[in-house]
C-alpha cells in the first residue's frame, strides 16, 4: 500500500524519520523536506518501514547521484545529497545521538575532518554468488538483502581497487569463481600493491593457476591468498605494508586495518595527542595503529589485541621500529584487564568493533582509575552508552570529534576525550 511521506530528519542507519497516519515512518533515499509516495515494506515495534516510489517534491539539496548502482547496491545511501549536507547532518546525528542514549547534551563545536569523499577505500568486501544458473557474478549485496548487484566500477573504492575488480569480472575470471563466496581486497598506503583473498573452496592447483596468472596479469596484485575448506594457502608477498605518518604496519590476512585512505594520520594524531606519561594501554589495538604512536610519548606501552594474526602484528611492528617500550597483550580486553593489577594508567585508549565495549569490561577498567580515556568508535549508539558510564563512574568529557572515513554513507566515525575529575 502506497501513501505520501515527509520525512523531517536523518537518523542514524542511513534513514530518513517522518510521520504519516500517526505512525512512525522510515525510508531510505528520501531527504528532509521532500514530499514522496512510498509503500510499506513490513512493520516493527510499531514503526513503519518504507520504500520511496517516486518524489513528489524534491528539496533543494537533492543532487543526481554520480553513481549509477546508487539505490540498488547497498554500500551507500547519501549519494543524492552534496558532502557538505551530509557532513551537517552527520554532527546532528552525533549530537542527537549522545543526547538520547548517552544522556549527554554535548552544545560544544564537534571538529569535523573531512577529505577527498571520493575513491578513499582501501579495502573492499567483494561477494560472489550465483545469479542465475550457470552465471556466477562478483559485486556488493543490494540493502538488506542477499541479492547481488553486479558492479563494474565503485566510485568510493581506489583506482588500484577497481583495477583489480575489473579484472575479476572479466567472464574468464568469473568462470573460476564457482566455489568463492567472497572477494576481500586490500591496498596499500599508495595505492600500489594490492593483496587480493578468496574465501570459498578451491582445489590446489586450481588455486596455484589463478594466483599466478593474477599476480602477472595484474599490475599491483603482490599477494593472492586462498582461504577454504578445501586448500589455504597464501602466494606472493603477504607481508602487506601500510605507511601512515612517520609509521610503517605490517598487517598479515586476517587483521583488523581502518578501511579508510585519506584521514588517518589526522585520526592518528588526535587519537593519541596527550601530555607525555608513563603507562597506556590501547585496547583492541589490531595491527597497533595506535600503540606504536603511543610509544612517543609514554615510557610503557601495552596493545591489548585478541586476534593471534594482529597480536603478532604488533610485536613485528614495534621490532620493525625498535620500539621495546612496546608490548603485545594476545588477550581480549576483559581477559587483560581481569588479570592487570597495576592502577593508575596515565591513558587508556579504546577502539572497540560496533558492539561497543561493555559494562563489563567499563567497569573493572574504572576501577584501574586511568586518568585520561580516549575512545573511539565506529558506532555512535554504543559508544555513546559507553560514555554515559563513563561520565557516571567520575569522568568529564572533554572533546567530541568526527571523522568523516566514509563518505555517501551513513558510517560515522567518532572520538570522545574524558578526564577524570579529581
Amino acid at each position: 500500500m502506497s501513501f505520501e511521506f515527509s520525512p523531517h530528519k536523518f537518523v542514524y542507519g542511513g534513514e530518513s524519520l517522518g510521520y504519516a497516519e500517526g505512525q512512525t515512518v522510515l525510508a531510505p533515499y528520501a531527504l528532509p523536506g521532500e514530499r514522496l509516495e512510498v509503500e510499506t515494506l513490513r512493520t516493527a515495534k510499531g514503526v513503519v518501514h518504507a520504500r520511496p516510489l517516486r518524489v513528489l517534491e524534491a528539496a533543494p539539496e537533492r543532487i543526481v547521484p554520480p553513481c549509477p548502482y546508487f539505490s540498488r547496491c547497498g554500500g551507500c545511501h547519501y549519494q543524492h545529497l552534496g558532502i557538505e549536507h551530509q557532513l551537517k547532518w552527520k554532527v546532528e546525528i552525533l549530537r542527537e545521538t549522545l543526547r538520547r542514549i548517552g544522556k549527554i547534551v554535548w552544545d560544544q563545536e564537534i571538529p569535523v575532518h573531512q577529505a577527498n569523499p571520493w575513491n578513499y577505500r582501501n579495502q573492499a568486501q567483494l561477494k560472489v554468488a550465483e545469479i542465475e544458473p550457470g552465471r556466477v557474478e562478483a559485486g556488493f549485496f543490494e540493502a538488506e538483502s542477499h541479492r547481488l548487484v553486479p558492479i563494474d566500477e565503485c566510485k568510493i573504492i581506489s583506482p588500484r581497487l577497481n583495477a583489480v575488480l575489473h579484472e575479476l569480472r572479466q567472464p574468464e575470471s568469473l568462470g573460476r569463481l564457482g566455489g568463492c563466496r567472497e572477494i576481500d581486497l586490500l591496498a596499500d598506503d599508495r595505492d600500489a600493491q594490492v593483496r587480493v583473498t578468496f574465501l570459498g573452496n578451491f582445489a590446489k592447483r586450481e588455486a596455484e593457476d589463478w594466483a599466478a596468472d593474477l599476480m602477472e596479469k595484474v599490475e599491483g596484485v603482490a599477494a593472492v591468498v586462498f582461504a577454504g575448506e578445501q586448500h589455504s594457502a597464501i602466494y606472493g608477498d603477504a607481508g602487506l605494508t601500510y605507511q601512515v605518518g612517520e609509521f610503517l604496519y605490517q598487517i598479515s590476512p586476517g587483521s583488523f586495518f581502518q578501511a579508510s585512505r585519506y584521514l588517518l594520520p589526522e585520526f592518528v594524531n588526535s587519537a593519541t595527542e596527550t601530555e607525555p606519561g608513563e603507562l597506556a594501554l590501547d585496547l583492541y589495538a589490531g595491527v597497533g595503529l595506535l600503540t606504536l604512536p603511543l610509544a612517543r610519548r609514554f615510557k610503557r606501552v601495552i596493545g591489548v589485541e585478541s586476534h593471534p594474526a594482529a597480536a603478532r602484528d604488533i610485536e613485528a611492528n614495534a621490532a620493525m621500529h625498535g620500539l621495546e617500550r612496546v608490548q603485545a597483550a594476545r588477550q581480549t580486553a576483559f581477559e587483560f584487564q581481569r588479570r592487570f593489577a597495576q592502577t593508575g594508567p596515565d591513558l587508556v585508549i579504546l577502539d572497540p568493533p560496533r558492539a561497543g565495549v561493555g559494562k563489563p569490561t567499563l567497569k573493572r577498567l574504572t576501577e584501574l582509575q586511568p586518568r585520561r580515556f580516549h575512545y573511539a568508535a565506529c558506532s555512535p549508539p554504543t559508544w555513546a552508552r559507553d560514555l554515559a558510564y563513563l561520565v557516571g563512574q567520575g569522568y568529564r568529557l572533554e572533546r567530541v570529534e568526527m571523522f568523516d572515513f566514509f563518505p555517501h554513507t551513513y558510517h560515522i566515525e567518532c572520538l570522545a576525550r574524558l578526564i577524570r575529575r579529581d
